[in-house]
């Protein structure tokens, strides 16, 4: 598309603006406000998945719209539209300086050689294509961000070094950051919102489980699409749909023994890491089983082990933070002194237990192990400096957004509608909500946080019962891990890494689209049946 065109579909874009601004202007119910409601998102999706803009860009356009929106049509004065855009940059930091610190390690990695070296160590574990794809989007991907390392912006490095192309290195690992959905990042989209909302995090974690054996089957089958097509489908069938399996049922094992006992006998904090482990290890051994012939290499030595310490180092700061007592005294240990009062609103940063300290950490501590030349110091922080602003800037845009959707009544439009238009079927739409929310907010654990009220409310509507709601809300949360394969802050903030450009973004948003609307289509489908079967 060239620039006259571009000029025309935004000009049709603002037009269609104006016509949905004059429906809720002139109608006298809540349905006529959802296409003005709904106008933000739809105009930050087409820009970058059919207009070829970039994710920067985008979010400062969805940010801007929703801003005047919220304060034209969405009952929002401009000191609160001001306050929210406050919280949200403070909100974004769990996601915005992780981002930046996994930035830091991958490519003082990438400058000292050891990337390679690690590249070179996964390549011998299975052989081709398709199986390391899976090896690393599925159970290395899962694996990482269970322990909270953002692997959209870790593994395209590692990926091309691989040998990968630009899109397949953006596509496996925009992909594998969804597999496990609300096990990721130590498990917080399922721990959050259950400590602010007071409900069991137990039977949280276990009725996401539910739907994981059909959600992680199905993204292994979309990695090995993505990678090549109907061909690569063919080629790793059985290895996707056995690795699929693996890593949603060992989730499913781990949170029903909590379930059963309720009590964490397994932390859900790390039962997404396990399972991550255990799909590695079983298609390992599915390649041994089947007596595939690889290259004879020497045994992982002193020098390997070194190239994989900035990993290494951080599992074990990961494992320790994990654990609820430590994790809650590294919360504690500031005070006051990194609560923030924004108007009425207040804000804990937690900036000691958070994973992006420990990322630092673990990169500081690895300048000892991987021992960087002056030159190599040098290229790192040139590199880094050149491409982290964009990333850290598209996270922190998009927590804004969000967070001044939530200061309106945007979010009661969004879910008054719903209910409104699916009456009693409202159980199969419920999962749309925590869509729309995730690729809004770029977060799944914000999407359940900003509509928990509006789901609670259409649950007790249906006398679905506590059992019932339970499980809509677990559909909320795992259609937003879902989004998570088209949230345009995450696939920004991948093609940027690696400097792929506007145009790889743009066709991984088109086929990423594609995927995760069937995905969700199964989850709606699912919720269902479990509701009407009383799971």
């Amino acid at each position: 598309m060239d620039f006259k065109d571009q000029r025309i579909a935004f000009a049709a874009l603002a037009g269609l603006g104006l016509v949905f601004y004059a429906l809720a202007a002139s109608g006298q119910g809540t349905v006529w406000r959802f296409p003005l409601a709904a106008y933000p998102i739809l105009v930050i999706l087409i820009g970058i998945a059919f207009l070829r803009q970039g994710g920067l860009k985008m979010a400062i356009i969805g940010y801007a719209l929703t801003t005047v929106l919220v304060i034209l049509q969405f009952d929002t004065t401009i000191q609160m539209a001001f306050e929210n855009t406050i919280v949200g940059v403070f909100k974004s930091f769990g996601l915005a300086i992780t981002t930046a610190a996994t930035m830091l390690m991958v490519y003082l990695m990438d400058e000292t050689g050891a990337l390679k070296v690690v590249a070179n160590v996964i390549k011998r574990q299975v052989v081709g294509d398709e199986m390391q794809a899976l090896y690393i989007g599925l159970g290395f991907g899962s694996f990482l961000t269970c322990l909270g390392v953002t692997t959209p912006t870790l593994f395209p490095p590692l990926l091309l070094s691989m040998g990968f192309t630009p899109m397949q290195s953006v596509a496996v690992a925009v992909l594998g950051y969804d597999p496990t959905t609300s096990f990721a990042i130590l498990g917080l989209p399922i721990t959050l919102p259950a400590q602010s909302f007071g409900f069991s995090q137990i039977d949280f974690a276990y009725k996401i489980s539910l739907y994981l054996p059909v959600v992680s089957t199905a993204f292994s089958l979309a990695i090995l699409w993505l990678l090549g097509g109907t061909k690569s489908i063919r080629k790793g069938l059985v290895p996707a749909i056995l690795s699929g399996l693996t890593i949603s049922l060992a989730c499913l094992a781990f949170s029903y023994i909590d379930f059963y006992f309720t009590y964490e006998v397994i932390p859900v904090r790390i039962i997404g890491v396990i399972a991550g482990a255990f799909t590695m290890g079983t298609l390992y051994l599915y390649e041994r089983i089947k007596g595939v012939k690889k290259e004879k290499a020497p045994p992982i030595g002193r020098e390997e082990i070194r190239c994989f310490s900035p990993l290494i180092i951080l599992l074990l700061l990961a494992a320790i933070v994990s654990i609820p007592q430590v994790g809650s005294f590294l919360s504690a240990l500031p005070g006051q002194l990194e609560v923030i009062h924004v108007g009425a609103q207040k804000v804990d940063l937690d900036v000691l237990s958070q994973i992006y300290t420990w990322i630092f950490i673990a990169t500081g501590i690895s300048y000892f192990t991987l021992r960087p030349k002056k030159e190599e110091l040098s290229r790192t922080r040139s590199v880094w400096v050149k491409r982290m602003p964009i990333n850290v800037a598209i996270s922190i845009i998009f927590f804004c957004l969000a967070w001044v959707m939530a200061g309106s009544t945007i979010n009661n439009v969004l879910g008054d509608t719903f209910t409104l238009v699916f009456g009693g079927a409202y159980i199969y739409a419920a999962s749309s909500l925590g869509y729309i929310g995730a690729i809004a907010a770029g977060s799944e654990t914000t999407s359940s946080i900003l509509f928990y009220k509006i789901q609670k409310a259409a649950a007790t509507n249906l006398n679905l019962g506590d059992n019932g709601f339970m499980t809509l809300f677990a559909s909320h949360g795992v259609a937003g891990g879902v989004a998570s394969a088209v949230t345009p802050s995450k696939i920004a903030s991948s093609v940027n890494t690696i400097a792929a450009g506007k145009e790889v973004e743009s066709v991984i948003m088109r086929r990423n689209l594609l995927i995760s609307l069937l995905i969700l289509a199964l989850v709606a489908l699912l919720t269902g049946v479990l509701i009407s079967l009383h799971v």
